[in-house]
């Protein structure tokens, strides 16, 4: 008795599984994704920290604006708009009593302080105008790395030193603000 069995199929040569080649093209196709991802957030980064910068110098500006406002006798008499900002003054006048002159400067040494350290290499101007009422208008400028950059020199000695460079771009803000008297009573 001869029984006959089913052939058995095997599977053709290229219906087996996945060649070298479509792995390959695969991991290919993941690490592009990966490094477009990745360059992505590097970009977005860089316009989180100059928004960062930009929203720093609105709050610096605008306190100072309000302090001026505060100080209502120092801001008619154009104390708050020096030639050159101050960077020290003797006198704590959140804890000392101040004249409205001395308040002034105080102010702007703590500004001139903030700004150095929220705005680093930033300067700002501060011009006073009016004859009642009066106009404040202070300027911020600041510089931001926009593209980074290294080079690489080897002097003669042999020695290799690296030194960072790159694109900037300066920015301003600039705000104003009129101030009536309010010491005269009606």
């Amino acid at each position: 008795m001869t029984t006959s069995h089913p052939k058995a199929t095997c599977p053709s040569r290229g219906a087996a599984g996945f060649t070298v080649l479509e792995v390959l093209f695969t991991l290919l196709v993941i690490a592009l994704g990966v490094l477009g991802t990745a360059s992505l957030q590097a970009f977005a980064l860089k316009f989180s920290q100059g928004g960062q910068s930009r929203t720093q110098a609105v709050i610096l500006g605008m306190d100072l604006l309000e302090r001026i406002e505060a100080n209502n006798p120092a801001a008619i008499a154009g104390s708050y708009a020096p030639a050159k900002l101050p960077t020290t003054f003797p006198k704590d006048c959140s804890i000392d009593h101040c004249q409205p002159s001395e308040l002034a400067i105080y102010d702007l040494v703590q500004f001139k302080n903030r700004l150095e350290t929220q705005l680093p290499g930033a300067t700002a101007t501060i011009t006073f105008a009016g004859s009642g009422p009066y106009t404040y208008t202070l300027q911020i400028n600041w510089e931001e790395r926009i593209a980074k950059g290294a080079r690489t020199q080897v002097d003669t000695g042999g020695n290799t030193m690296v030194g960072a460079s790159g694109k900037t771009e300066r920015f301003s803000y600039t705000v104003s603000k009129t101030f009536p008297n309010r010491s005269i009573v009606i």
